[in-house]
């Protein structure tokens, strides 16, 4: 089977679906973003030209690393999602999200302005958990900060890792009541796969947007990268996955408003974090996924 191996990002910001220009869609709220089909190659990645609309009027060009340079968010957000081989070596869709939020990282940095990096993500309930020489969980989050700092020179003082969750909802949750809460960033850009976009800018969008937090007004933006080192089949597999689960991304939107909705939902009731997720009476069945599936979930 093909693999998609070009790495191209774009961005989005969270809103209400708008036109499709090309064949990539339009998503905005505020800030309109274009991407055009354009691809620039530099250092092997292709990447999508972006035109984004400021909140002040003025059209910005370039890719999403180059108006990371040129408005730098407050902060990165770079989502995990699948188990690594080794500390320095997450799967390969993973590391294109890490090159593509290091790059803007970097280039903000060069301006002497700062962008945190929080990376995210235990592990995930589809693949054993890696282990040290220590019987110590190598989490999701560790892998992608320690490819970071190793392939990209990124400051060990400039990444925050989130170890708690172990699916895209923990994901958002974990990373606002335990990072993004006690900071002052406002302008917060997201990164995953494509694959992985609809659902998790829902679950994103829901979970920012919840009542009951120290902050409000958060302005989420999403950079979309390529399934680099997924199968066709493997990609398929995920996407049938991703949409099957967003139909219960947005009831769940609408039953948990607040994050302490949202807290008793995920301690209660979530298979992965809850005493009920234990299955100490050993009577609950697993969900059965395919191998296509769970190899998509590992290096």
């Amino acid at each position: 089977m093909g693999s998609s191996s070009s790495s191209t990002s774009k961005l989005v910001q969270s809103g209400a679906s708008m036109p499709t220009y090309g064949k990539v869609a339009v998503i905005g709220l505020g800030v309109s973003v274009v991407v055009a089909i354009n691809h620039i190659f530099s250092r092997g990645y292709a990447h999508r030209t972006a035109l984004a609309r400021g909140t002040e009027g003025v059209m910005v060009a370039g890719t999403a690393e180059e108006i990371g340079a040129k408005r730098p968010p407050d902060a990165i957000i770079i989502l995990g999602g699948g188990r690594p081989s080794t500390l320095l070596n997450p799967p390969s869709f993973v590391k294109n999200r890490c090159d593509v939020a290091a790059k803007i990282h970097n280039k903000a940095k060069a301006q002497g302005i700062r962008v945190p990096l929080v990376t995210l993500s235990a592990g995930t309930a589809h693949a054993s958990q890696l282990l040290n020489s220590h019987g110590r969980p190598i989490w999701e989050a560790s892998a992608s900060a320690a490819y970071m700092v190793k392939e990209h020179g990124v400051s060990p003082k400039d990444i925050l890792m989130e170890t708690t969750s172990w699916d895209t909802i923990g994901n958002a949750y974990f990373a606002r009541t335990q990072i993004v809460e006690y900071t002052e960033w406002k302008r917060i850009w997201v990164v995953t796969s494509n694959f992985h976009m609809p659902r998790s800018k829902a679950i994103f969008d829901w979970i920012f947007q919840c009542s009951g937090g120290t902050k409000t007004g958060y302005e989420l933006s999403y950079i979309e990268t390529e399934n680099v080192g997924l199968t066709d089949v493997q990609v398929k597999a995920r996407q049938e996955r991703e949409a099957r689960s967003l139909a219960n991304v947005h009831r769940q939107a609408k039953e948990y408003p607040t994050l302490r909705d949202v807290m008793f939902f995920l301690l209660q009731d979530h298979g992965m974090y809850s005493v009920k997720g234990l299955n100490i009476d050993g009577d609950r069945k697993t969900e059965d996924i395919s191998e296509d599936l769970k190899k998509s979930y590992q290096s």
